[in-house]
C-alpha cells in the first residue's frame, strides 16, 4: 500500500484567558480543565494568556477555526473598550463568522455585556456551572457548523467531492497522483506538492462539479457568488489568465470591418483581439512624464469629438461607411499605477461606444478599499447601473494582486445597451476556454472571492495601503534628511505635501497622519496645478495615483526632463537587489517599482530599506564590482573587474547624457506610426511566410509584421501592420540605441518581445517589400 503522507487538517482552538497563568483560582483550573478536554478531543489549542498575546494570534493565524475568550480579561482597555470587546472587534474583521464562546465567572461583570457584543458570540459559558465536557462539545459542534461553511461554492464541491476517493477510468493518467508514486522522479514531484492537488485534477465529465462550458452546478454558484463580491450582473471564470478575458470579450463584442476604440497602452492580448477579429482600431494616445512613466490617456482624447477625428483620419477606417465604433477598451489602472475616474472615463467612452471594457488585470482589488472610489468599473449596486448607459466590461488577474492561482482571471460584466445575451457570450467564451481546465485554479477564484466578501476584503486592501504608505514616508524622511545635508538618495513618486481636505491643514508627506493618507482619496490625485507627478493639461480629478504601486525615483533627471550633471541609473540598483532576492516589478532609468501585495510585510519592505542603503554606501564609497557583483564580474571579467559600483554609474550615465534612450522612447510612444493594414491582415502575411528580418538602420519605411514591445513596460510601440517612418522615426531610433546599450553594458541588456538581436543589433520581422 502506497503511504502518502495525508492527514485531515485538525480543528485549532484558541483560549485567551489571564486565568491561566493563575492555576491556583478556580477560573483557572475550570479553563485548564477544558483545554485538557479540547486536547483529548485531538483538538490544537493554542492558549493566551494576556490581550497582547490574544490579539498577536488573531492577527496572526488565520487557521483557528474556534476562540474560548474570557470576558474578564483586564489587561488591555483602550479607547472606552473592554479588552474582550477590542478582541471581539479584530475577530469580526478577521475571522467572519468564527464562533466564539465568551466566558465568565462573575454575575456582576457579565451585567455588562451588551446587545452588541453578544451579536459577535456564539454562545455565553458560565465556567463555574458548565462542566468541561458539555462546554468542549457545544464549542466542537460550533467549530464544525463554521468550517462546513467556510468554503465558497466551488471550493466546497471540490474539497467534498476529492473525498470520495473514486475509482476513475478516465482522464487524467496520473488517477489522483498514483502514477507519479511509480518511478522515483514522478515521487519527488508528488511529494513536492501532496495529495491534495492530484486528487483534485480530475476530468471535466465530473457531473458532481458542475461544467465550467456550460456554467452549470457549483461553477455557476461559484460565478454568481462572484457577481455578488465583485458587484457585476454576470462574472465567469476563467483559467487562461486575463490574455484570454480580454480576447474573449473582443471576440464577443466585434466582428471584422467594425471600429474599435483602443487604449495604446494596451496588453499585448487587446493587439490579439484585434487579429482574431479583424476590428479596425482607432488609437487613444497616453501621456508620458520625464521619468518615462505612462500617465493618463487625457478626457479630450475620448471626447465624441477626437473619436470621430480619429476615425476620419486614420486610414483603415476613413473610408469606412458605418464607422460608430462598437467596442471601447482602456487600461487601468496603468502599468505605473495612474487610475482613471471610471465614471468620468466610461461616461466619455460611452457616447462613442455602447460597450467599454476596463482592463483591470492589476486592480482587481479596488472595490474593496474606499480610497478608490469611483475609479473602478464594477462600482456601487449592479441595479443601479444605467440601462441605457454602456454595457461595461472589467477582467481581473486575480492571480496578479489578490489570491488567486497563476492562470486565473474572471470576468465581470454590468448590462446597459447592446448587452450580449449569455447564451451568444457564451459561444466567445468556449472559443477561449480550454476543455480541461485544472479546478485548482477555479477554486483559487473562488478563494480569492471569499477573502474579499464582507471585511474581508477592506482588512486586506487596508493592510496593503498601511504598508505601502509606512514604506513611502521610511523612504521620504531618509530622502528629506540627506536632501537637507546635500546629499542624495532614493525619492518615492507621491505628492511632496497633502492636504487634510477636513481641516485645511498641509503636510509634508513624510510628516503626514498614516490613517490620512490611507483613508483620503485627495491625497493620491494627480492635481493639475501640482509638478511632482510630471503632467502637463490634467483635468481635475481625473487619475490618482495607486498607493500600493510604489515608484522610487534615483537621482539624475532634472524638473525639466533634461539630465543633471551626475546621476545613478535605477538599472545598477536592481541589479544589486537581485543578489538579495528583490525583484522590482518595472525599471525605468531613473525609476524603480515596487508592488505592495497582500502578502507585503514589515519585515519585508524594512529589508528592501535595508538594501536601499547598503547600495548607497557601495556606491557611494565606490565599492570594486566584485564585492558587490560578483556574478557580473564573473560573466565579464575585461569589462568589469577593475571597475567600482560608482565607476559603473558614471558610466552609465554618461551613455544616457549622451544618447538619452529615455527621450527616444518617450517619443516612440507619443507618436501613432502610420497603420497601413489591420493587425489580422499583417498576422495573415507572417502565418503565410511572407515576412523577412530586417536590422534596426534598414526599417525605414518598412511595415512591421508583429508588434513591438520593449520590457518595460511590455506595451507596443509598433503595432502589427503600422510602417515605420521613412525618416526621423523614434522607434528605430530607440532600438539602435539599445543597440549601443547592450553593446557597452553586457549583462544590463534589454528585452524587445518582438524583435530579435542579429549581430549585436535589434531586427524586426517586417513584411516583405
Amino acid at each position: 500500500m502506497i503511504k502518502t503522507g495525508y492527514q485531515p487538517i485538525k480543528s485549532k482552538v484558541l483560549v485567551i484567558d489571564e486565568g491561566l497563568a493563575k492555576l491556583d483560582s478556580t477560573f483557572g483550573r475550570n479553563t485548564q480543565a477544558l483545554v485538557e478536554e479540547l486536547s483529548a478531543r485531538d483538538v490544537v489549542v493554542v492558549t493566551a494568556q494576556s490581550f497582547d498575546d490574544g490579539m498577536a494570534v488573531i492577527v496572526s493565524d488565520a487557521s483557528i477555526h474556534g476562540v474560548l475568550l474570557s470576558w474578564e480579561l483586564k489587561s488591555g482597555e483602550a479607547e472606552g473598550l473592554r479588552p474582550a470587546e477590542r478582541l471581539l472587534n479584530e475577530l469580526n474583521q478577521r475571522h467572519r463568522n468564527i464562533p466564539v464562546f465568551l466566558m465568565a465567572t462573575n454575575s456582576e461583570q457579565a451585567r455588562h455585556i451588551t446587545e452588541e457584543v453578544m451579536s459577535k458570540v456564539e454562545e455565553f459559558v458560565w465556567m463555574l456551572e458548565d462542566t468541561a465536557d458539555f462546554i468542549a462539545g457545544r464549542l466542537l459542534a460550533a467549530v464544525a457548523r463554521y468550517r462546513a461553511q467556510l468554503l465558497p461554492p466551488f471550493s466546497a464541491a471540490l474539497a467534498k467531492y476529492s473525498m470520495l476517493k473514486e475509482q476513475s477510468w478516465s482522464a487524467p493518467g496520473h488517477q489522483g497522483g498514483i502514477a507519479f508514486t511509480k518511478l522515483p522522479v514522478g515521487r519527488a514531484f508528488f511529494d513536492f506538492y501532496g495529495e491534495n492537488l492530484f486528487r483534485t485534477d480530475m476530468g471535466i465529465e465530473r457531473g458532481q462539479l458542475g461544467s465550467l462550458l456550460d456554467h452549470t452546478g457549483p461553477v455557476a454558484e461559484s460565478e454568481a457568488y462572484a457577481a455578488r463580491v465583485f458587484g457585476a450582473h454576470q462574472s465567469y471564470n476563467v483559467v487562461g489568465g486575463t490574455s484570454e478575458s480580454n480576447r474573449t470579450i473582443m471576440q464577443a463584442c466585434m466582428i471584422d470591418g467594425e471600429v474599435a476604440i483602443c487604449d495604446r497602452n494596451c496588453h499585448k492580448s487587446i493587439e490579439q483581439g484585434l487579429m482574431l477579429t479583424g476590428a479596425l482600431p482607432v488609437y487613444m494616445v497616453p501621456t508620458r512624464n520625464r521619468y518615462g512613466i505612462i500617465g493618463p490617456v487625457p478626457a479630450s482624447d475620448m471626447s465624441p469629438e477626437s473619436i470621430k477625428k480619429k476615425i476620419a483620419s486614420s486610414p483603415l477606417t476613413k473610408n469606412v461607411k458605418n464607422a460608430d465604433p462598437v467596442y471601447a477598451v482602456l487600461t487601468s489602472c496603468t502599468y505605473d499605477g495612474l487610475c482613471y475616474n471610471a465614471v468620468m472615463a466610461e461616461s466619455l467612452l460611452g457616447q462613442s461606444s455602447p460597450r467599454v471594457h476596463l482592463d483591470e488585470a492589476w486592480y482587481g482589488y479596488a472595490r474593496f478599499n474606499p480610497v478608490y472610489a469611483d475609479h473602478f468599473a464594477m462600482r456601487g449596486d449592479p441595479a443601479e447601473h444605467d440601462p441605457k448607459g454602456p454595457t461595461v466590461f472589467a477582467t481581473h488577474s486575480t492571480h496578479k494582486l489578490l489570491t488567486a492561482l497563476s492562470q486565473a482571471s474572471y470576468i465581470h460584466i454590468r448590462h446597459g445597451r447592446d448587452a450580449i445575451p449569455h447564451d451568444q457570450f457564451n459561444q466567445s467564451y468556449m472559443m477561449h476556454a480550454t476543455t480541461s481546465p485544472l479546478y485548482a485554479i477555479v477554486a483559487s477564484n473562488d478563494i480569492a472571492s471569499a477573502m474579499m466578501d464582507g471585511d474581508g476584503g477592506t482588512m486586506l486592501t487596508t493592510d496593503s495601503i498601511k504598508e505601502a504608505v509606512s514604506f513611502r514616508q521610511a523612504v521620504a524622511k531618509i530622502y528629506k534628511r540627506h536632501q537637507s545635508a546635500g546629499d542624495w538618495f532614493f525619492k518615492p513618486w507621491n505628492a511632496e505635501k497633502v492636504k487634510d481636505p477636513r481641516s485645511g491643514q498641509v503636510y509634508d508627506f513624510q510628516d503626514a497622519p498614516t490613517d490620512l493618507l490611507v483613508s483620503e482619496q485627495d491625497c493620491w490625485r494627480l492635481h493639475p496645478e501640482d509638478t511632482w507627478h510630471g503632467f502637463d493639461d490634467l483635468e481635475t480629478n481625473w487619475v490618482m495615483l495607486d498607493p500600493i504601486k510604489v515608484s522610487l525615483l534615483t537621482p539624475g533627471m532634472g524638473d525639466d526632463g533634461t539630465l543633471e550633471e551626475n546621476g545613478v541609473p535605477a538599472e545598477l540598483f536592481t541589479a544589486y537587489a537581485g543578489r538579495f532576492g528583490i525583484v522590482p516589478t518595472r525599471t525605468t532609468d531613473f525609476q524603480v517599482m515596487f508592488l505592495f501585495s497582500m502578502g507585503t510585510t514589515k519585515g519585508k519592505w524594512a529589508t528592501l530599506i535595508n538594501v536601499l542603503l547598503s547600495f548607497k554606501r557601495f556606491y557611494d564609497s565606490n565599492a570594486p564590482l566584485s564585492q558587490v557583483l560578483p556574478e557580473l564580474v564573473q560573466s565579464n571579467p575585461e569589462r568589469y573587474g577593475h571597475l567600482g559600483l560608482k565607476d559603473l554609474g558614471d558610466e552609465m550615465f554618461a551613455f544616457l547624457k549622451k544618447h538619452d534612450p529615455g527621450a527616444a522612447l518617450n517619443a516612440a510612444y507619443s507618436t501613432i506610426p502610420e497603420p497601413t493594414m489591420t493587425p489580422r491582415a499583417a498576422f495573415q502575411q507572417l502565418a503565410k511566410g511572407r515576412v523577412e528580418l530586417v536590422p534596426a538602420p534598414k526599417l525605414y519605411g518598412r511595415i512591421a509584421a508583429n508588434a513591438v514591445m520593449p520590457y518595460p513596460p511590455g506595451i507596443p510601440m509598433m503595432i502589427s501592420g503600422e510602417k515605420f517612418a521613412k525618416s526621423d522615426s523614434p522607434q528605430i531610433d530607440y532600438l539602435i540605441k539599445l543597440s549601443l546599450w547592450d553593446e557597452q553594458f553586457p549583462g544590463f541588456e534589454h528585452e524587445v518581445e518582438g524583435a530579435e538581436i542579429e549581430d549585436g543589433v535589434y531586427s524586426v520581422l517586417c513584411l516583405k517589400a
